[in-house]
């Protein structure tokens, strides 16, 4: 009998020890006070199991029994209340949870988007509304390749987002891309998508983090035209014309074919900025300039290399006399009067003298052909309005 007694303490204990631990918000974990309280029971339910068998077989008196199964009752009723008490802290903490990841996400700048693992849309927050124009109740349950993504793009951005299966993984889990965002209105923006994974319930969820990248873009393609272009003329600036410049140097050797350099200066463009001011001296180089690449082909390169100075990249040419063609017909563009709606200050005239390097006859690299072709506009310049080719 002191044996079931102990028994008996020892699971009211261990009863009293969980629903003590949880009534007091000691944070133990919920699998430790679960344990806790099976014990209890497991126990209380051992002892009962005991306690009939003696019952049965005159081990224990009547009245023993009765005091006994009253402790009993009372221990049942305790683990009821611990139960309880113990699943709505599990619940709160779980919906504390939830409560706090919907706070994190409605905060955030950038979408949040979750697919289950049919492709499915399970999870839009503000931003994914902000960025594309779709609200969640519009998102959930589409495929995501339907809704954000241009027509043209969507079969690869499905075959990269892949998620059937219990455990397949997409080529694209892992990654950041930049792919081609379409809003609810039909603009196309530029996003970033930062997209990863995780296993729910033994299947397959993508989780994708999307920025509106679209300004950036716009800024950077901004610098790199500020880098490359004349701001004033929009033509390629020295930078990009030596890169364009050993380009075709490079072409014409490798296909063992000729290709010419024009270097080209404006003639009495000084007397314009004296005279009539820098205004109008601007005007004249952006009319130059428009006037220079109208007679060139599409292939060719047009570069203002600073001043009132341009260059031409003729990258193939049959003979010298085509280089001598265009450089005849850019004079005579750049000879005809410039007007610019002033009747009181009248038409500008200026000219042009250009100088013709060719490659490989003038100069083996870049270097040798512009120092020819700098040297050949020099003595155009002593007869104005002309070109020469560089002396052999």
């Amino acid at each position: 009998m002191e044996y079931l007694l102990s028994i008996q303490s020892l699971s009211l204990v261990l009863l009293l020890s969980g629903i003590g631990l949880a009534f007091f918000g000691i944070r133990l974990s919920g699998w430790i006070l679960g344990w806790i309280l099976l014990t209890g029971a497991l126990l209380l339910q051992g002892f009962r199991s005991m306690l009939s068998y003696l019952i049965e077989h005159g081990g224990a008196d009547a009245a023993t029994y009765s005091v006994v199964n009253d402790w009993m009752g009372l221990g049942f009723a305790l683990l009821i209340v611990g139960s309880m008490h113990l699943m709505r802290e599990v619940f709160a903490r779980h919906r504390l949870a939830e409560e706090r990841l919907r706070v994190i996400a409605a905060a955030a700048q950038d979408a949040i988007i979750m697919m289950d693992n049919k492709g499915r849309i399970a999870f839009w927050n503000e931003a994914a509304h902000r960025i594309f124009g779709y609200a969640e109740q519009e998102a959930k349950g589409r495929k995501l390749h339907e809704l954000i993504v241009p027509e043209p793009y969507r079969v690869e951005f499905e075959k990269g987002l892949d998620v059937a299966g219990a455990a397949a993984r997409g080529s694209v889990i892992g990654r950041t891309l930049e792919l081609a965002g379409l809003r609810k209105d039909g603009t196309e923006i530029v996003t970033e998508h930062s997209i990863s994974g995780v296993s729910i319930d033994r299947k397959w969820h993508t989780i994708c983090i999307v920025r509106d990248i679209t300004e950036r873009k716009h800024f950077e393609e901004r610098i790199r035209h500020l880098a490359n272009y004349d701001n004033l003329t929009a033509l390629p600036n020295r930078t990009l014309f030596y890169d364009r410049l050993n380009q075709a140097i490079n072409l014409a050797q490798r296909n063992r074919h000729e290709m010419a350099l024009l270097y080209l200066d404006l003639d009495r463009f000084k007397s314009v900025n004296d005279t009539r001011g820098h205004d109008a001296g601007d005007a004249v180089l952006k009319g130059a300039a428009d006037r220079i690449q109208a007679q060139v082909r599409e292939s060719d390169t047009v570069a203002r290399i600073g001043g009132d100075e341009f260059a031409v990249i003729l990258p193939k040419i049959g003979s010298s006399q085509d280089a001598a063609i265009v450089a005849e017909k850019i004079i005579d563009a750049l000879c005809a009067s410039f007007s610019f709606g002033d009747e009181a200050q009248g038409d500008i005239e200026i000219g042009a003298s250009i100088g013709i390097a060719i490659f490989p006859r003038d100069g083996a690299d870049m270097d040798a052909l512009f120092k020819a072709a700098d040297s050949a506009m020099y003595k155009a310049k002593l007869l104005g309005n002309s070109f020469s080719f560089c002396a052999a």
